[in-house]
């Protein structure tokens, strides 16, 4: 599959990005009149600082414990693991509430 135009739309769009940022170069002058050049910069939500704690809550939990987990998959996997309905009901009321 050909797009027709392609090329052509490509050329036009950077000539327009190459003539904007040396609009905003030339307005960008100090009042001596030489140029400042500022480089990229980059902003990030103020939403980082509140993922960045939560990495750190997650690193500082205990590791897992194979010794606990390995045993229930055991059981698991023998089908001798029952869990009781009523129990984890109230567990998940009891986190909720």
């Amino acid at each position: 599959m050909r797009i027709l135009g392609y090329y052509e739309n490509a050329q036009k769009i950077d000539k327009a990005y190459l003539r904007q940022s040396r609009s905003v170069e030339q307005k960008k002058t100090v009042s001596d009149g030489t140029k400042v050049r500022k480089g990229d910069e980059l902003v990030l939500s103020p939403r980082i600082a509140e993922l960045q704690k939560f990495e750190e809550m997650v690193k500082s939990l205990p590791e897992i414990q194979d010794n606990k987990t390995g045993s229930i998959g055991k059981q698991i996997e023998s089908g001798k693991y029952n869990v009781d309905g009523k129990s984890v009901a109230k567990s998940i009321i009891d986190l909720i509430g």
